[in-house]
């Protein structure tokens, strides 16, 4: 029972030394929100159009018919897609049109099709389909003679295909989680070296157990409070859908073990405040930009690969990714039990290096 009472005086301590540090309020919430609102903004100035690729069966010696070039031509004219040859792989495609063989014939009988193939949850569903109903339809007011002369018949795929923004907020999400557990660390234990504070918390009951998982919990609910921020901007700004899940929790929980850990092993070395923020930037800038938190990591260089590997952040934001925007629990859960690994063994290392006396 006293246990859990110092405990909780340490959490409400910290938490009432966030409230009032600017710095660390920025790298909470501040930060995080104008990456995400910088690179969500760039990327949605980028042109709207989707790519479409389009099979072309309809052939007559190796010619395109007449219909099929017209389907394509009104397609085009909507002005919405990229029109992409067929490549072979439509499963990897996001939105695929087939012109079947003998489309023309057809047409002529009044009984002609195409076919869209596409991933019915995607977010670009209901604009794909519309479009090309009006494609449709313009191509049936042509042919007024035949009665309903062309249907569309859509056909359900399992796609992976997100959106920059949705991939980067989980990405987001991360950032916030490193920064707060790093840089907040590295200030406070820093800072309250300075004032001499912790020297005297070495003269009272105090453990350094009961310090660390004070500093846990506080940013476990630091990590909660950032989480649902991002989230709101996000939904309210970018209009995404996020999966939201208890796997979430674990998440944050896992990286509030791990960044406060790192961040208690980096602040045995830094002596000054002014070096604090430069200490936190050469262990936080590295994870920021290559473990995925902006592009995939299959688009980086091998070399890099690997060295992300060995990244925290790397898991946190798969895991993350995985949970609230694919709802893959499974895969989401093993990058959680990475992170909580990792965060097990940077608390252990922190409370065998860290000192009282050289705090």
């Amino acid at each position: 029972m006293r246990t859990a009472s110092i405990i909780f005086t340490v959490f409400k301590g910290h938490f009432k030394a966030w409230r009032r540090n600017k710095t660390t309020l920025f790298w909470t919430l501040a930060f995080p929100l104008l990456l995400m609102l910088l690179f969500g903004g760039l990327f949605s100035l980028q042109s709207d159009k989707m790519d479409l690729y389009i099979e072309n069966n309809d052939m007559n010696q190796n010619n395109p018919s007449m219909a099929s070039l017209r389907i394509i031509q009104l397609i085009n004219q909507t002005d919405s897609f990229n029109i992409e040859d067929d490549e072979g792989n439509l499963e990897e495609q996001t939105r695929t049109i087939v012109i079947p063989k003998n489309f023309e014939s057809r047409l002529e009988e009044g009984n002609s099709s195409i076919k869209l193939i596409m991933d019915e949850s995607h977010q670009t569903f209901p604009r794909t389909s519309s479009l090309i109903n009006g494609v449709i339809n313009s191509m049936n007011v042509e042919k007024q003679g035949v009665e309903q002369p062309i249907v569309l018949i859509q056909e359900q795929i399992s796609s992976n295909d997100i959106s920059f923004i949705e991939f980067f907020v989980p990405g987001v999400v991360g950032i916030a989680i490193m920064s707060t557990g790093i840089f907040g660390t590295i200030g406070t234990n820093t800072k309250y070296r300075k004032n001499g504070v912790i020297k005297k918390l070495a003269t009272t009951p105090l453990s350094k157990f009961e310090w660390i998982i004070g500093l846990v919990l506080y940013h476990m609910l630091i990590g909660i409070i950032s989480t649902s921020v991002i989230l709101i901007v996000a939904v309210l700004v970018f209009d995404i859908n996020m999966i939201l899940n208890p796997v979430i929790i674990i998440l944050i929980i896992s990286g509030a073990l791990t960044f406060p850990g790192v961040g208690m092993i980096i602040s045995t070395v830094v002596r000054e405040e002014e070096e604090a923020d430069a200490a936190g930037n050469v262990v936080t800038f590295p994870m920021l930009f290559l473990s995925g938190t902006f592009f995939p990591l299959e688009t980086m260089p091998t070399f890099i690969q690997a060295f992300a590997r060995i990244l925290p952040l790397t898991y946190l934001n798969n895991g993350l990714r995985e949970i609230m925007v694919y709802g893959n629990y499974q895969a989401a859960l093993w990058n959680c039990s990475i992170v909580f690994v990792i965060g097990i063994i940077a608390i252990a290392i922190a409370m065998k290096v860290t000192k009282w006396t050289d705090l």
